[in-house]
């Protein structure tokens, strides 16, 4: 009699438990729905280092055309406001000489939430374990037992 009530025990515990670790494996911490939104963010953090990349092989191209092209130089120069002596100037309304400027990169921001609440997943455990464990009692209380050979 001790022996069907200790393995009704032990058996609506392996059910708890087992109800525990599928909730936390699915949407722990450390589970595959933390995995997906890790994986969305490296996904962001790897297209933002190649805009940068870019942004850098651009600004690398600049740079040594500045070094050796007079004519840019004179172009950047004049952008800048330094002007020769026989330059003239013309203002034209509604030109924005800047827009061709780079960008910097974006900033990354990790908005995933961690740190889950787990005391839903254990609740659910707890009431897995225990329905498990009345459902057992009164079954074995109801007379339910097997034929023993």
């Amino acid at each position: 009699m001790y022996g069907m009530k200790w393995s009704i025990f032990l058996f609506s515990l392996l059910i708890g438990l087992s109800v525990y670790s599928v909730l936390i494996f699915a949407k722990g911490d450390t589970g595959l729905s933390a995995m997906e939104q890790a994986e969305s963010y490296k996904n962001l953090l790897s297209e933002n280092l190649d805009e940068i990349r870019e942004i850098n092989r651009e600004l690398t191209v600049d740079f040594d055309a500045l070094s050796s092209d007079e004519e840019l130089i004179k172009l950047k120069a004049r952008a800048l406001g330094y002007y020769e002596a026989a330059d003239h100037l013309v203002h034209i309304v509604n030109w924005n000489p800047d827009a061709n400027e780079y960008k910097p990169g974006f900033i990354v921001k990790r908005d995933y939430k961690i740190n889950v609440d787990e005391k839903p997943f254990r609740i659910l455990g707890l009431t897995g374990a225990l329905s498990v464990m009345i459902a057992g009692l009164t079954l074995n209380l109801s007379g339910f037992r097997r034929n023993r050979i």
